[in-house]
């Protein structure tokens, strides 16, 4: 488990990062199964908002993973009839699929005053081997029931000398006079601390609330022993030039 920090983003009770100025909110939590990334922007003009996520990624160790993909993902499902049409056992098989494609959405439009939220599935492509080979130190957590304490490993790390950084980079434009105007969002993360434990973190105390701020991943040992690392996310970050000049646009005259 990962713990997830930052410097000058807001974060709530709920472990919810929230950046805001006088155009848009955003938000970052890293709450759910298999590493999501979720992402609510709210636009706070009286105008609409873009997101071009073709032109937003995902940034670490100098290399950039699009938010956009060019994947086509098919749910559905398949019939089929197998008929024997001779002695020697030959079958043969005629079927047919039903399915649906769901292209991926590379720009959001977003009505003033309303919001949008962005699920996306990228931080198990980032390169993790540094994090467990980290110096641990035995912890011992609480069982959620009172019924004892449970034994872990954790460290935990500054934002100067977490082994794991990572950037969130967004593209947004408004229209004026049919010309885009552009300007971009970025928010630094960091792995503040992982715990490594035998235990569901559904079980234990300090993790049982699936904060916006914690990543777990379970990992298999050699002994076929399921471990739960939970990572701890923290983030810094200021505003762009080009967002400060799109409040100076959008200050009352």
């Amino acid at each position: 488990m990962s713990t997830i920090s930052s410097l000058d983003a807001k974060l709530d009770s709920t472990g919810v990062f929230k950046i805001e100025n006088d155009s848009l909110s955003l938000s970052y939590n890293f709450t759910g199964e298999n590493e999501p990334l979720n992402i609510e922007v709210f636009n706070k003009l009286n105008e609409p908002l873009y997101v071009n996520w073709a032109k937003s990624a995902m940034i670490s160790s100098d290399k950039a993973y699009s938010y956009a993909s060019d994947e086509i993902r098919i749910q559905g499902s398949t019939s089929s009839i197998s008929t024997q049409y001779s002695r020697r056992g030959d079958v043969f098989t005629d079927g047919s699929i039903s399915a649906t494609a769901k292209l991926s959405q590379y720009e959001t439009f977003i009505p003033p005053h309303s919001k949008i939220n962005r699920t996306i599935y990228i931080l198990k492509n980032l390169e993790t081997d540094k994090l467990l080979k980290a110096d641990f130190q035995k912890v011992y957590l609480n069982y959620d029931d009172g019924s004892g304490l449970a034994p872990g490993k954790r460290a935990s790390f500054s934002a100067d000398h977490s082994p794991l950084k990572f950037k969130s980079y967004l593209t947004m434009y408004t229209m004026k006079d049919n010309q885009p105007m552009v300007f971009s969002r970025q928010q630094e993360f960091f792995i503040s601390g992982i715990v490594k434990t035998a235990v569901s973190p559904s079980s234990l105390y300090e993790f049982k609330h699936n904060r916006g701020d914690v990543i777990v991943n379970a990992k298999t040992t050699g002994y076929a022993k399921t471990i739960a690392v939970i990572g701890l996310v923290g983030a810094v970050g200021a505003l762009t030039a080009a967002e400060t000049t799109l409040n100076e646009k959008n200050q009352p005259k």
